[in-house]
């Protein structure tokens, strides 16, 4: 709560820009380790919703711990997967368009542009 009062976002945007930020830092500090990168964005795809899972137990701890994970209500379930659906989503699209589509890749060869015309 600290966090939304601080920066005065919304916390469903919180987590959209946590979701966001966590895929592209694993892609960069991966990039060094990991050359393929189907791979290295597979991995960023799990820290991301291991993060998520973490911040949802951390949300509900207050419950889970005295009376363990069953005690969760409806109400609670249901904001959990809603917290988890804003961190999770946008890095899963982002996986999806550049696994089975082709838009972040060049449309067109450097050299060409580079190319001097006479």
């Amino acid at each position: 709560m600290n966090v939304v009062e601080t920066t005065g976002l919304a916390k469903d945007a919180l987590h959209i820009y946590v979701g966001v930020g966590v895929y592209l830092l694993c892609l960069f500090v991966l990039r060094p380790i990991i050359k393929n990168h189907n791979i290295r964005a597979f991995i960023a795809l799990i820290v991301v919703t291991g993060v998520a899972l973490s911040g949802e137990y951390l949300d509900n701890r207050h419950i889970i711990i005295p009376k363990g994970l069953l005690a969760l209500e409806m109400v609670d379930i249901k904001a959990s997967l809603h917290d988890l659906m804003n961190t999770c989503l946008l890095p899963f699209v982002l996986f999806a368009l550049n696994k089975w589509t082709r838009i972040f890749q060049a449309s067109s060869s450097p050299s060409k542009l580079l190319k001097k015309t006479r």
